[in-house]
């Protein structure tokens, strides 16, 4: 646990960007980015990323991250601090806007402290809500029957990458999820499987191409990973890429759920040793890392 001044605060939300509320009559706000950016709250800079601040005034604040790679994309937005909560922003920095991806999460303050409440927006508009696993909407998504604590919301669009963001629920507080979805690369799309009447057929044997690779057989849930490790977040799909470099070719699929040896970490991905003297690479955005 992280101690500060008149502020107790989980590390688990610098790994999650998780906001959970705290006690005062001021306003926190915690901004992450990958890659790195320099951060400017009002016009006025505060360092680079990551930036914490507490102490602030609640209200609307514009925040501008500017990537250290100026090949990337800035992002700039308008937050909302609320007094006694922290808001929490994390953005995922690209060469075009339409890869870029991130969220923002805040809370407000209800009329009762027994009263629950989570709001979602997204960019697209419309999009399936998963919470924990389970078919919960489209956005905009709006409950009251959440219970609080921890949850896993994963957001899906055809055409685009799914979205996962863990947060925590608050009674007393309605949590507000705003995030913004990336566009699914071409390589990433599924290839049609031709008709009978489209094949067409061949002298040679056909390579394999990365849309015949098949998951690699399911784990035991007994067998155990020393760590460090990563656990495999992909629900949606059932099974995630493994790729020979970050961005790089396909050569594997593993299953959801499933634990492999950590190796190191490069620009939001994870290598990991996928089977026996065979490493490859995954998206960190689909797999959590135990240390």
């Amino acid at each position: 646990m992280i101690k500060k001044i008149g502020l107790l605060i989980l590390s688990s939300i610098v790994l999650s960007a998780c906001t959970i509320p705290f006690f005062g009559n001021k306003a926190g706000v915690q901004i992450t980015s990958n890659p790195q950016g320099m951060v400017t709250i009002n016009s006025e800079s505060s360092g680079q990323t990551p930036v914490y601040q507490e102490n602030l005034k609640a209200g609307s604040y514009a925040v501008k991250i500017s990537p250290l790679d100026t090949t990337l994309q800035p992002w700039e937005g308008k937050i909302t601090l609320t007094a006694g909560t922290i808001t929490a922003v994390d953005r995922q920095l690209a060469v075009s806007p339409d890869q870029a991806h991130g969220h923002t999460l805040y809370f407000e303050k209800l009329d009762s402290k027994d009263k629950v409440e989570v709001n979602i927006t997204s960019l697209p508009n419309t999009v399936s809500v998963l919470i924990d696993g389970n078919p919960a909407g489209f956005t905009p998504f709006s409950s009251s029957s959440i219970d609080s604590g921890g949850h896993t919301f994963t957001l899906t669009a055809p055409g685009f990458q799914d979205k996962v963001i863990k947060a925590a629920v608050e009674s007393g507080f309605r949590l507000n999820i705003n995030a913004q979805l990336a566009g699914q690369k071409i390589a990433d799309l599924p290839t049609p499987t031709p008709t009978p009447e489209q094949a067409t057929p061949s002298a040679t044997p056909t390579p394999k191409t990365p849309t015949d690779i098949t998951p690699l057989p399911k784990q035991s849930t007994s067998s155990a990973v020393p760590k460090p490790y990563v656990e495999i977040d992909s629900a949606t799909l059932g099974w995630l890429r493994v790729r020979q470099e970050p961005e790089g070719v396909e050569i594997a699929k593993v299953n959801h759920g499933d634990k492999f040896p950590y190796l190191k970490t490069q620009s939001g991905w994870y290598q990991i040793e996928y089977q026996t003297s065979k490493n490859g690479w995954i998206s960190a955005s689909y797999a959590t890392l135990f240390e």
